[in-house]
């Protein structure tokens, strides 16, 4: 028995040390990025507000770090949509592009695409379909700072979250789309938290319209809450405190459970009651979201590992899991409405990001159905950012900030068999993605330049796939009822004190 012991405390120990070679190796390369970009980027830059982000990895995880400055920046200039080519990768519908704002985050129900954006010009806009791109109208209580947007899949109804600038005031506001600018409900949260702002990880809208809910930070008492919205008149109908950090949160279809990301911990709470319906440890925090089926019967734990747990008709059991060394599955991980099948995009931390694959799994089976590799070259890291999928899971997409000389497609599109059926080429990093519940239509968001460099600006797009004939996935027993159940008691330890990085100088 101390012989285990001694082998499994020196393989703990082994992690730990590849872990902070990569940290070291990941922070060097980040500084010959910023020093390459800086003095190479002014003959194309204009003024503004610009931002760049870098991943590291820790042994606990992954952290994001955002520098703000005042500086010149390249910009888009907003351009008519483009023709409706049909090619390999299905044909672009619209294109709306930003001189300053950034798309952070993108939702797409029957009809339109809504779209967060931040930094200089933050605000919320609403596209048609089958329009040319331009915003039927637009909305923003501040015009800087962070937002994000859910929008209901099956019903006339978005929540659009949003921070200032200085990250001292959070609101809450729900739309529909003959809204036209003026927020059906506000809510002002009492919190206050430069650090971890506004964003679209935090705000899910369930699929019926029914309800919103929202997760924010407090940096003055370190604690989070889950906010649980009546979706029609914005009234408060649950209030979840807890001290471990809540980065995210998912609704089932008629907003009756939400599955909270807290750091590592993935948590799935009773929106009537606030109690715990299951919780169980993931395998790393920060960056990273935990997805969930329209019922609530499967949801996916990302981070040094990816892991899916079903419900069995008593309780959740693991029924997958992947690991791979030196990579990371927290960013970038979906489950298909209907539970049938989980997809992740995995990247490889220890060499910068410039490599990763993209897993496809059937969740009844419990078996991978196949894998999409990619890799690249360059100082930028190709970190993955997003996943969606339509309501079956034969088509899913997976976002990234993509590399220095484009290696593989910003967003990539999948069929059931993991081929490549659709594809966006952002000219800088995608931020955000999803899906149409038929799968006909993709979206992504993102900033004009490399997350890595310097710079302002950015681009919502529109996709058509090309009709052509998917795989049908495994059949799966229909519940008829949202399964539920029994709370089991689960040790919690007290949590660590965080320090709390100072937010960089604003402009």
């Amino acid at each position: 028995m101390k012989t285990k012991q001694t082998a499994q405390s020196a393989i703990r120990n082994l992690r730990i040390l590849t872990a902070l070679f990569s940290v070291c190796a990941l922070t060097f390369l980040a500084l010959v990025a910023a020093a390459n970009t800086s003095t190479r980027g002014q003959a194309v830059r204009t003024a503004g507000v610009t931002r760049r982000v870098l991943i590291r990895v820790t042994p606990q995880g992954v952290i994001q770090s955002t520098d703000i400055r005042s500086s010149k920046a390249p910009s888009m200039a907003v351009t008519p949509p483009e023709s409706r080519v049909l090619g390999p990768s299905g044909n672009t519908v619209w294109q709306y592009n930003d001189q300053a704002a950034i798309a952070d985050g993108v939702s797409i129900d029957a009809n339109n695409v809504w779209g967060a954006w931040t930094l200089s010009g933050a605000r919320l806009t609403i596209h048609a379909i089958t329009g040319n791109g331009t915003p039927a109208w637009s909305f923003s209580a501040f015009g800087s700072g962070n937002s994000g947007v859910a929008a209901a899949k099956g019903a006339d109804r978005s929540g659009f979250m949003e921070s200032n600038a200085a990250g001292n005031d959070f609101r809450q506001h729900g739309f529909r789309s003959t809204s036209n600018g003026t927020a059906d409900w506000s809510f002002p949260y009492p919190v206050s938290d430069p650090n971890l702002p506004a964003s679209s990880r935090k705000v899910a809208t369930s699929r019926d319209g029914s309800t919103i809910a929202a997760v924010v930070s407090d940096s003055v008492t370190q604690n989070s809450t889950l906010y649980v919205f009546d979706a029609d008149t914005g009234a408060v109908t649950l209030m979840w405190t807890d001290p471990v950090r809540m980065d995210g949160v998912a609704l089932t279809d008629n907003g009756s459970k939400a599955l909270v990301t807290q750091d590592n911990r993935a948590t799935l709470v009773d929106t009537s009651s606030g109690n715990i319906i299951f919780s169980v440890a993931g395998s790393g925090a920060g960056n990273i979201f935990y997805p969930i089926s329209g019922d609530g019967s499967v949801f996916a734990v990302g981070g040094f590992n990816f892991d899916v747990y079903a419900f069995n008709g008593t309780t959740y059991v693991q029924v997958i899991h992947l690991t791979r060394a030196n990579f990371w599955f927290g960013g970038a991980s979906t489950v298909s409405h209907d539970g049938s099948t989980a997809g992740t995009f995995g990247a490889n931390y220890a060499n910068g990001w410039l490599s990763g694959e993209v897993y496809l799994f059937d969740v009844p089976s419990h078996n991978m159905l196949g894998s999409y590799p990619v890799s690249g070259t360059g100082m930028y890291q190709g970190t993955p950012i997003g996943a969606g999928s339509n309501d079956n899971g034969t088509v899913m997409a997976f976002a990234s900030w993509g590399t220095q000389f484009h290696d593989w497609p910003e967003v990539m599109v999948f069929n059931r068999n993991v081929q490549l059926i659709g594809q966006i080429n952002f000219p800088g990093s995608a931020f955000s993605v999803d899906v149409s519940t038929d799968g006909q239509y993709v979206v992504g968001g993102a900033k004009a330049v490399h997350a890595n460099q310097f710079g302002s600006g950015g681009r919502i797009e529109l996709i058509q796939l090309q009709p052509s004939p998917t795989p049908t996935p495994t059949a799966t027993p229909t519940a008829t009822a949202t399964p539920t159940p029994s709370p089991t008691a689960i040790p919690r330890a007290t949590p660590t004190p965080r320090p709390r990085p100072t937010p960089a100088p604003r402009p």
